[in-house]
């Protein structure tokens, strides 16, 4: 509308009409200009582009029809108003106007009251329509700067409708989209149509909030990822559920996502770790096999004369030198490692180049130490062979050098410090050989013994205690149960934890009466607190491979509930998936026969073993417990997300309830709880504590955030 007061363009051969239309108008505060017929109208109107039209029908040479067609023909006159005010009053007279293009018709003689107060109406919803025409336009343009397009869908009527952004987004024109929730899921990508699937129906039926990247693919079969959020509204007239939502293309906020993760964490010649990641897993693996008691190796590379061949043949053959370096390493370590892959891949990653020619590789889980000497050799054997760069053939040895967790240092800087002392003694001994940190495996055995012994000597003594480790409740944050851990209280070395002597504990099978030992301690610890008048807690105790698939197991648990008049449901026992796959069968019957005592059964670190679905629901199971290793990088890496949500899923599916352990910072107790999870504990509520510290936890005189 023109500024301040509207113009109005009155076109009828009968001054008398015009003049009566003046006179209604312009005291109401419009501007009223007139042509006495079609012809003039047209001039008139390209030149002053009124704000509405009010045209006769019955005129001379150019009638109020083809007048009116007319208007509508010109660049500005197609969303004009146009009301048609003519003493014709016949159904023919009325569809021919609006055939024309008229917005209204109105007779004569008409009151002059009336007529101001339906030009009022039509130039208010004239200006309605225009800012909704113009908000529509800019959206559209903003949809399509932003690559980002809106869409609904009725879930009773199926109906789901797409912007034209998105369809032209997904490739296809609006007018060939079915319309329908199928015919948008064809468009998703086959692997990713379930998760989407499962989003919305979260939305629907528990009114989660739907917010996940997929794929869609594009008619020549490229696809492309987009953002997908979604809510739900209630429509108020009919209560209906509307699912209103936006995809917007991320496809190029991904890849530059990769590309500064790989810059980040990537060696741009090799495609291996680099220093930062490597120091990252390491430090990682330390943690876990503290936890565990297992025992983990770190071997330091360095090429021997790579400087020379890097020197006299250029750095072009270097590059290429480390580059097939990089790939025989790889092949020479052991599957299991899942090492060498590239950024997108996101595997546990366990061979680096700290820069220039050296390399160094991580071995986890270790039977013995003496399996990373047999690494080493096994690299040495693949180095010797020649390389064929460019038409030179290239011959390189390497110095290994070797340290061992926790005997050579529990710490990242420790290993590595120890493993290149090692390497440079490697090469003091003539270069291309492997060297421990260690004095020598007779002075290790010695001590391994020692360790042994002690063990012995500390089960007598009664020299293990336990440690409680507080589950709480996600929501409420209410402590639920506890898990039991044991520790050595060494007379000389003080507190040691399970990764120093737990390994030793194994293979001398003391670890039986170590299990037995602390499965009685914490039963009758937790009875104690319920008999002090504290509410019941249940306790979690782990398992043995050596305890769980012996005879005892059953009559030791009765022993300890007998005993200790703890109640069965008070009590759960964790074992790790590795040891439950080991003889399933014989594992189902065991289970059976413990869940038949009452006792509550759980899986420990869940996702880091190998076990088969089919197999892991005829466990009877009430619990899995997610490993640290995915809770760490939650707020970091999408997958541990997406592992995580599956496996609450699939839990919650089995009727499982989901403990996460690891928890050690907000930001991952509300991911958690936003993915479902049931339980947590972890360092961000308490560490480990002794029985003494537990209980002021349960009596609330403790802040659990700064436990010891």
């Amino acid at each position: 509308m023109s500024q301040g007061r509207p113009v109005i363009l009155v076109i009828d051969d009968d001054p008398t009409a015009r003049l009566f239309v003046r006179g209604a108008l312009e005291p109401a505060g419009m501007i009223v200009t007139e042509a006495s017929g079609g012809q003039e109208s047209l001039t008139v109107f390209e030149k002053l582009t009124p704000d509405l039209v009010v045209l006769d029908i019955v005129m001379p040479e150019m009638d109020g029809y083809l007048t009116c067609s007319r208007i509508r023909s010109l660049p500005r006159g197609k969303r004009i108003p146009i009301l048609i005010m003519t003493g014709l009053d016949d159904p023919n007279s009325i569809a021919l106007a609006y055939e024309h293009g008229a917005t209204d018709f109105i007779n004569k003689p008409v009151h002059a009251t009336i007529l101001c107060h339906h030009i009022r109406y039509m130039l208010r919803t004239s200006n309605v329509l225009q800012a909704l025409v113009r908000s529509e336009a800019r959206l559209e343009l903003a949809q399509r700067i932003a690559r980002i397009g809106n869409w609904d869908w009725n879930p009773r009527t199926n109906r789901f409708s797409m912007s034209n952004e998105l369809c032209r987004l997904a490739g296809i024109r609006p007018q060939d989209f079915g319309g329908t929730f199928e015919g948008f899921l064809q468009l998703v990508h086959p692997d990713d149509r379930s998760a989407v699937r499962r989003a919305l129906d979260n939305l629907v039926h528990h009114r989660a909030l739907c917010d996940i990247d997929h794929r869609i693919v594009l008619p020549n079969g490229t696809d492309f990822t987009i953002h997908l959020q979604a809510e739900g509204v209630r429509e108020e007239e009919t209560d209906e559920l509307t699912v209103i939502g936006t995809a917007q293309d991320i496809t190029e906020r991904k890849q530059a996502e990769r590309a500064i993760h790989r810059l980040a964490y990537y060696d741009s010649l090799t495609g291996l770790a680099n220093r930062v990641l490597f120091k990252d897993r390491l430090s990682h693996a330390i943690s876990h096999a503290e936890r565990h008691g297992q025992t983990l190796a770190t071997l330091f590379i360095d090429l021997d004369r790579f400087k020379v061949i890097n020197d006299t043949l250029g750095h072009t053959v270097g590059d290429l030198l480390l580059t097939q370096v990089a790939e025989r390493l790889s092949e020479s370590v052991r599957q299991s490692d899942s090492v060498a892959r590239h950024a997108d891949q996101e595997p546990s990653h366990a061979l680096a180049r700290l820069g220039g020619d050296e390399f160094t590789i991580l071995l986890t889980a270790l039977p013995n130490p003496e399996d990373a000497g047999r690494v080493a050799r096994r690299i040495l054997e693949a180095l010797a062979h020649p390389f064929n760069i460019e038409g030179h053939e290239v011959f390189i040895a390497a110095s290994i050098g070797i340290s061992i967790y926790p005997s050579d240092g529990a710490t990242v800087e420790a290993l590595l410090k120890n493993a290149d002392t090692a390497m440079y003694h490697a090469k003091e001994q003539g270069r291309n050989n492997c060297q421990f940190y260690s004095s020598g495996l007779n002075a290790a055995a010695a001590e391994r013994l020692d360790l042994e012994n002690d063990i012995r000597r500390a089960l007598e003594r009664e020299e293990f205690i336990v440690y409680y480790q507080p589950k709480l409740n996600i929501h409420s944050r209410k402590i639920l149960g506890a898990e039991a851990l044991i520790r050595w209280k060494h007379p000389k070395r003080g507190l040691v934890t399970p990764g120093v002597f737990l390994n030793a504990a194994i293979d001398t099978g003391l670890i039986r009466p170590m299990d037995e030992w602390v499965l009685r301690k914490a039963c009758s610890q937790v009875k104690a607190w319920e008999q002090a008048g504290l509410s019941p807690i249940t306790v979690s105790v782990n398992v043995s491979n050596s305890l769980f698939h012996g005879r005892t197991l059953p009559t030791t648990v009765g022993d300890a509930l007998r005993e200790s008049g703890l109640n069965p449901n008070q009590l759960e026992l964790e074992l790790t998936e590795s040891i439950a796959m080991r003889d399933v069968e014989a594992s189902i019957t065991m289970l059976e026969g413990l869940r038949t005592m009452g006792v509550r059964l759980s899986i420990d670190d869940f996702g880091t073993g190998y076990s088969s679905l089919s197999y892991l629901q005829r466990f009877p199971l009430s619990r899995l417990k997610i490993d640290q290793s995915f809770v760490k990088d939650l707020q970091t890496n999408d997958n541990n997300v997406k592992i995580t949500k599956a496996i609450i899923a699939m839990a919650h599916s089995l009727n499982l309830s989901v403990l996460a352990e690891g928890v050690e910072t907000e930001e991952q107790l509300a991911r958690l709880r936003e993915e479902g999870c049931d339980e947590v504990q972890g360092y961000l509520f308490s560490r480990p504590v002794c029985a003494e510290d537990f209980e002021l936890l349960l009596r609330g005189g403790a802040d659990v955030r700064t436990a010891a």
